[in-house]
C-alpha cells in the first residue's frame, strides 16, 4: 500500500517538478550567458584521426582519462578536449592533449561536444579528417584493452560505429562514444546539427534533442542506413556466446544482480523453466503415459540451488524432475540458455546491463552512472571490479560509490526527479 501511495504521490507532484528542472535549466543559462568559453591553447593540425572529448573535471584530470589520452597519442590521434569544469593547470596537459577548451557548465556533454565539432568544423579540419570519434568521461578507461579498442574503433568499414548500442525507449547508439568517418563530417545536414543545436540542462531533453536525434542524424546520412552498428552490438553477443559453453557459464555468474532496474535479467531459474516449458512438456504432448512430472520445477523449489552455470541446471533438472527415464536434451538446455541470455542483453543498455560481459569480451569502458541509477548494486560493483587490475578495479570502486543510488537519498524534489528520469 505503501509503495502504491509513493508512486501517486511521484505522479501527482511530476508535472510541478518537471516546471520547476525547466525553470533551474533556464537560469543556469541565463547564468552562464555571457561567459566566454576559452581555448587555452591549440596545436597544428596535420590531417589525422581526431577524438572530440567532452570533460567534466576539476583541478587534473582523473588517472583513467589520462590512460585514454595516452593511449590516443600512441596512435597519433588530434585531441580536442571540452571541460565544463577547470583544471588548476591547464597547460600540465599539453603533451596529452592538442586542442583544449574550458566553458561555462551549461547543457551537459553535448554542449561540449557542440564547441568541439564547431572547432573541426570552423577550421575546415572537417576536409581531411579521415576518421573522428567523440568520447566523453561518464565512463571509467580501462587500460589493458585501450588500445585495440581505439583502433577496432578508427579502423573500420562501417561510416558509423558505436562502442554498445541501446534499446531504451527506442534503438539509438551510446553518445558517450561514437566513431564517424569523413564523409559523415563534411554531410552539410550533419554540419547544420552542430550549428543549430539547442543546449539545455534537463536531462530528458537532452537525451531527445541529443543521443536519440543524433543516431536518426546519423542513420539519415549515411550511404548504408542498414550498418549503423555497434563494435559490441547484439550481434557480436550472440557470435562469441552461441558456440561457447564456458562464455554461457561466465554471463550466468556475471549477469547484473540489481533488482531495482526492470530491463530483464540473466536469471537461471528462468532457463530451467524455459527448458521444462519448451522441452518436457513437448514430450507431454507426444506421450501421453508418460511418468514426466513437471511440477516441481518451482521458483520456490528452485532457490535451494545454486545455479552459477549450465551443468548445475543440467544436475538441477535431472535430480529434480521424474523424467520417467528421459535424458536431459543437452541441445535444447542451450537454446534455452541462449534465449534467456539473449533477450537480457538486449534489454536496455547494454553498457549498463551487460558491464561484466562486456569487459570479458573486451570493452574497456564502464558507465560511471550504474550505481546512481540503481542499474548496479555493490555485488555489481564487485564482480565488475574484479575483472580489472587491482589499482584500476580501486579507482573504478571509488568512482561508483562516490554516486550512490540516488532514490535513497535525494529528499523533496529532487527525489521526484531523480525518480522521473529528469536529473
Amino acid at each position: 500500500m505503501l509503495r502504491i501511495i509513493r508512486a501517486f504521490i511521484i505522479l501527482l507532484l511530476s508535472p510541478s517538478v518537471r516546471i520547476y528542472i525547466g525553470f533551474l535549466s533556464f537560469k543556469n543559462r541565463l547564468k552562464t550567458l555571457g561567459k566566454p568559453t576559452k581555448k587555452h591553447f591549440e596545436k597544428s593540425y596535420d590531417g589525422q584521426n581526431i577524438m572530440v572529448l567532452a570533460l567534466y573535471q576539476k583541478g587534473r584530470l582523473r588517472p583513467d582519462t589520462v590512460r585514454l589520452l595516452q593511449h590516443a597519442k600512441t596512435q597519433n590521434i588530434y585531441v580536442i578536449a571540452v571541460n565544463t569544469l577547470k583544471l588548476k593547470d591547464p597547460d600540465s596537459i599539453t603533451d596529452l592533449v592538442d586542442c583544449y577548451y574550458e566553458k561555462p557548465n551549461f547543457g551537459r556533454d553535448f554542449s561540449s561536444y557542440q564547441t568541439g565539432f564547431l572547432h573541426v568544423f570552423n577550421n575546415r579540419m572537417h576536409e581531411s579528417c579521415p576518421r573522428l570519434m567523440m568520447i566523453n568521461d561518464s565512463i571509467f578507461f580501462s587500460d589493458e584493452r585501450m588500445p585495440k579498442f581505439l583502433q577496432d574503433m578508427m579502423d573500420t568499414k562501417y561510416e558509423v560505429l558505436g562502442s554498445t548500442e541501446n534499446f531504451d525507449i527506442e534503438y539509438h547508439l551510446g553518445s558517450f562514444c561514437i566513431a564517424m568517418s569523413q564523409s559523415i563530417l563534411r554531410h552539410p545536414k550533419f554540419q547544420r546539427y552542430w550549428r543549430s543545436y539547442r543546449l539545455s540542462d534537463v536531462r530528458p531533453t537532452v537525451i531527445k534533442r541529443g543521443e536519440l536525434a543524433l543516431s536518426k542524424l546519423l542513420k539519415s546520412v549515411m550511404q548504408n542506413p542498414s550498418e549503423l552498428t555497434a563494435l559490441y552490438s547484439a550481434h557480436r553477443f550472440f557470435e562469441t556466446v552461441e558456440p561457447d559453453e564456458k562464455m554461457i557459464d561466465f554471463v550466468i555468474r556475471n549477469a547484473r544482480a540489481s533488482g531495482v532496474f526492470a530491463w530483464k535479467r540473466v536469471d537461471p531459474r528462468q532457463i530451467a523453466k524455459s527448458y521444462r516449458e519448451s522441452y518436457l512438456e513437448g514430450l507431454l504432448d507426444r506421450e501421453e503415459e508418460t511418468q514426466i512430472s513437471l511440477d516441481i520445477a518451482d521458483t520456490d523449489q528452485l532457490k535451494n540451488w545454486q545455479l552459477r552455470s549450465l551443468k548445475d541446471i543440467e544436475t538441477y533438472l535431472t535430480d529434480s524432475l521424474l523424467v520417467g527415464g528421459q535424458k536431459i536434451d543437452k541441445l535444447a538446455l542451450h537454446e534455452a540458455a541462449l534465449k534467456e541470455i539473449i533477450e537480457s542483453f538486449m534489454s536496455g543498455s547494454q553498457i549498463h546491463q551487460n558491464a561484466a560481459v562486456l569487459l570479458n569480451m573486451g570493452l574497456p569502458i564502464v558507465k560511471l552512472d550504474g550505481l546512481y541509477r540503481g542499474i548496479f548494486d555493490m555485488s555489481d560493483v564487485y564482480r565488475v571490479t574484479q575483472l580489472l587490475p587491482e589499482e584500476e578495479g580501486m579507482e573504478l570502486r571509488a568512482l561508483l560509490m562516490s554516486r550512490p543510488y540516488g532514490r535513497r537519498y535525494y529528499v523533496g524534489w529532487r527525489q521526484v526527479a531523480f525518480e522521473r528520469g529528469y536529473i
